[in-house]
């Protein structure tokens, strides 16, 4: 092996032992391993040192290694079962051992002779395309970096294609340079295995070095942790959160990660768009409504400047005819005046035409015998005499009288009635019994009447068994509390019959009482005659007191016209010059309307056009692209940065996981397997 080639490898050990400086007492393991082709290990040595960061007297090791011997210097050990202690004296302490264990990462070689597997012995005599393929048999899902090292033949080997490797030429050696990541996720897609394909003209193969650790996979991930401040799970979850919302369009969550600024910020944006577009919807439904406005304006104005010529017209029309009215006003004033003279006497005189009538009635009521009947009647005046007879005439109504008289013999008829009770019952029980009876024989399909069933029975035609059980079935129904309700009925409706037949009888055959009633209706005639006389009087009385009064107040009236016809004159003559101004202002308004209207329809349309052409348009827009990003966005959020943190979190949880002998408590370990491969 040319002293470059060892150089290489010597180099690649410290590169991948010495990735990050350690200042902690550190167990530093370089595992030297034979093995052949197919990852069967020959032998095993571990080369192991302590780094005495602290100094220490006595350093404690943990180990499982056998033959253990020091290598550099003459510090002493115990060994009591896996406790390894060394009296270290403060140096760091370099020793080494061997193991029956397998390593955690063995290289496979397979190599294919145009198809047909062959061993590197065979190849020497055999000519053809191969191809060789390298990989790595990882155990415990360990993540490692892995280099080999392959010197290949001055002669043999010719058209080399390779993946995942390189070649290095020194001093017209060439040296082929493969690498690999085994143990990493296969999501990574990072290589397992590296390959070389050439013609092989009786080519031979000696040796490989293959260098691995994980180390700096360890360091790397260790560096990430520390220098990202942030809980991962927690920045994944809310962003997942975030970006669903925006795809749903629902409400955003509220965040405490990286994206607690921005949800303000597209909270604030959105509702911004909400609001920008909600007031161009009010400004273009308030544009509409002035539009329409300002059109009913202008028919207004129109309608104004119409009122107003027309008032114009009429104003000066007015002027003349009240001139003509104040003419008539004076000469009705007058005749009004000389009208009111005699009211004081027409009043007067029918004051006394009543008072006379109300003499004649007194006179007439006191010798009407009224008083020989009980009924004492106040002298009659203009204020009470309505009063007076209304309640006379109520007390003799002839149908009050009769029902009084009525009455009064119920009074006497109905004990001599309910005194006869029983033998009523016993006649309304009978024939309710026949009547019972009769439904009974139905029943019994007896075709016969209650009297045709009594006769034959008496007559020895009925089975007196047919007989019994017959009478039984009545007696049930008859006393059954239908029944006896049904009789009690009876009995009440029959007693009440016979009052009412009596009275009746009595009222009709009594001459004393038909007398008593004849002479109250002919004077209840007679004061409803009398009271109709009195209120004809007391109407013309009550006319022509109205009459009066309003002629008084039709010359109060007449003299006010007049007065006010003078004042209107005048008044005319200023509204007639007010109404042609009030007709040129009226023109400009409706010329003014006018132009508003257009003006208010030009803002309606460009209103419209600002909310349906504008602000909905960017709004959909903004919201929609949202939405796009955010689905778009989601399958990486969700899928592939979960998977990448899962990933980092696996790989940094293993790689610091990578020695091969025992770990001892509180000290770091960095272990690198130098494997040489015999062919």
């Amino acid at each position: 092996m040319s002293k470059k080639i060892v150089s290489l490898l010597l180099a690649l050990t410290m590169t991948l032992c010495c990735c990050s400086a350690l200042a902690e007492n550190t167990k530093h393991e370089r595992v030297y391993v034979v093995t052949k082709p197919d990852g069967t290990v020959e032998s095993i040595t571990d080369n192991v040192r302590l780094e005495n960061a602290d100094g220490l007297d006595e350093l404690i090791d943990q180990t499982m290694l056998t033959s253990i011997e020091n290598l550099g210097g003459k510090e002493t050990f115990t060994l009591e079962g896996e406790t390894l202690t060394w009296q270290a004296k403060g140096n760091d302490i370099s020793y080494q051992g061997t193991s029956e264990k397998i390593p955690t990462v063995l290289p496979i070689v397979h190599l294919m002779l145009d198809g047909q597997e062959i061993s590197a012995e065979e190849l020497k005599d055999k000519t053809g395309d191969v191809r060789m393929t390298v990989s790595y048999q990882v155990t415990e899902s360990l993540p490692v970096l892995a280099v080999t090292v392959l010197p290949l033949p001055e002669t043999g080997i010719t058209d080399l294609k390779l993946e995942n490797a390189t070649i290095l030429s020194e001093m017209g050696r060439q040296v082929l340079v493969g690498w690999a990541v085994p143990g990493m996720d296969e999501k990574l897609e990072l290589p397992a295995s590296f390959t070389a394909a050439f013609h092989a003209d009786h080519a031979e193969l000696s040796w490989m070095m293959t260098l691995t650790t994980a180390d700096p996979i360890d360091v790397a991930c260790r560096e990430l942790d520390e220098r990202i401040d942030l809980d991962a799970h927690l920045e994944l979850d809310e962003a997942t959160a975030l970006l669903t919302a925006l795809r749903d369009g629902t409400v955003l969550p509220e965040t405490t990660g990286k994206t607690k600024d921005i949800v303000p910020k597209i909270t604030e944006l959105n509702d911004g768009l909400t609001q920008l577009d909600d007031g161009a919807a009010e400004l273009a439904t308030g544009a509409a409504t002035l539009a329409d406005g300002a059109a009913t304006l202008k028919s207004g104005a129109d309608q104004v400047n119409e009122g107003a010529a027309s008032l114009a017209t009429g104003t000066d029309l007015l002027s003349t005819n009240l001139v003509t009215a104040a003419d008539g006003a004076a000469s009705l004033d007058t005749g009004l005046a000389a009208l009111i003279e005699n009211n004081e006497a027409l009043n007067a005189g029918a004051a006394q035409l009543f008072a006379a009538v109300l003499q004649t009635a007194n006179q007439q009521l006191a010798a009407s015998g009224l008083a020989e009947a009980g009924i004492t009647l106040p002298e009659l005046t203009a204020e009470n005499y309505a009063e007076v007879l209304d309640a006379t005439i109520a007390q003799l109504d002839p149908e009050t009288l009769k029902a009084s008289a009525a009455a009064q013999v119920e009074a006497v008829v109905r004990p001599q009635v309910e005194a006869n009770t029983e033998a009523i019952r016993a006649a309304v029980t009978e024939a309710v019994q026949g009547k019972v009876l009769e439904a009974v024989l139905q029943a019994a399909q007896v075709e016969l009447s209650a009297e045709q069933y009594q006769a034959a029975v008496q007559g020895g035609m009925i089975p007196q068994e047919q007989a019994a059980q017959i009478d039984t079935a009545v007696q049930a129904q008859m006393e059954s509390d239908e029944i006896q309700a049904q009789i009690d009925a009876k009995v009440q409706e029959q007693i009440e019959t016979l009052v009412q037949q009596h009275v009746t009888e009595y009222l009709e055959t009594d001459k004393s009482v038909a007398a008593q009633l004849q002479q109250a209706q002919t004077a209840y005639d007679s004061l409803v005659a009398l009271k109709a006389q009195l209120d004809q009087v007391n109407t013309f009385v009550m006319g022509l007191k109205a009459y009066t009064d309003g002629t008084a107040q039709a010359a109060t009236g007449a003299a006010t016209l007049n007065s006010g016809l003078s004042q209107l004159s005048e008044g005319a003559v200023t509204l007639n010059t007010g109404a042609a101004q009030l007709a040129e202002g009226a023109s400009a308004l409706a010329t003014g309307a006018d132009t508003l209207a257009t003006g208010a329809a030009d803002l309606s349309t460009g209103a419209d056009t600002l909310h349906t052409t504008g602000t909905i348009v960017m709004k959909n827009t903004i919201l929609d692209a949202e939405k796009t990003a955010a689905e778009k966005l989601l399958p990486y959020v969700e899928g592939d940065l979960t998977d990448a943190l899962r990933i980092f979190e696996k790989t940094r949880d293993t790689a610091g996981q990578g020695g091969y002998d025992l770990r001892p408590e509180g000290m770091k370990t960095v272990t690198v397997y130098i494997i040489r491969t015999d062919f």
